[in-house]
């Protein structure tokens, strides 16, 4: 996690320093965004289960949400229902989002050539995975703070456009809730909201962290 960085680095790797080379490979390694499997809070066999599911890159199994459902006293059934909207979900943020900013996959764009975008919407179908292996559990706080460090130097060194990664997050958060409500969710569905929120937030979080020592450095460079 994430896809963009293999995808960014096979089309962009002329254009990066071998130092830059070496730094995206480590930090591609260290990029984690969900951080369930390390909360305390979570009974040992459910932060298993969740560990193996995200290194698998993976949406729970059925057999999975009701066992995380259990626990945490949610309904499974609308959010069982709900995973198998996955892709259309990602493809109506996509579609929101190439609807207001068409320039982002045309030549030029930094969602062109098209392996750039495909990477792109594939992060969003794993910031959704993980906003649902929270809402499972009840948990809208789901990032790992290290990972999500590293993951914002990732998207600057590859120059993801951040903007736009977060307008399609934000649209694929309004789609998802609306879709959990529809399937029968209640008041659970913003639990999904929240967790998506939280992901965009610390995504903006850490961009403004990282973009302020990247300013701090320069200043000092030029003293």
């Amino acid at each position: 996690m994430p896809d963009s960085s293999q995808d960014f680095e096979k089309q962009g790797g002329s254009s990066v320093s071998s130092a830059s080379a070496e730094r995206i490979k480590q930090l591609a390694r260290n990029s984690k965004v969900c951080g369930l499997s390390g909360d305390p809070s979570l009974p040992e066999t459910l932060r298993d289960l969740i560990h193996e599911a995200d290194q698998s890159k993976r949406l729970l199994s059925d057999e999975e949400i009701q066992e995380c459902c259990d626990w945490s006293g949610l309904e499974a059934a609308p959010l069982t229902a709900l995973q198998r909207q996955v892709s259309d979900l990602v493809d109506q943020a996509r579609a929101d989002l190439l609807s207001e900013q068409p320039q982002l996959v045309q030549p030029g764009g930094k969602l062109f050539p098209q392996d750039r975008a495909d990477a792109c919407w594939r992060d969003c179908f794993h910031f959704l995975r993980v906003s649902i292996y929270g809402t499972a559990l009840r948990k809208s706080d789901v990032t790992d703070s290290e990972g999500m460090q590293c993951l914002a130097e990732l998207y600057a060194l590859l120059d993801v456009p951040v903007p736009g990664l977060l307008l399609a997050l934000d649209r694929l958060r309004l789609h998802s809730v609306a879709s959990y409500s529809r399937l029968g969710a209640g008041a659970n569905a913003e639990a999904l909201g929240d967790a998506l929120s939280h992901l965009g937030n610390m995504i903006r979080k850490e961009m403004k962290r990282h973009d302020g020592s990247q300013r701090e450095s320069s200043e000092a460079d030029i003293k």
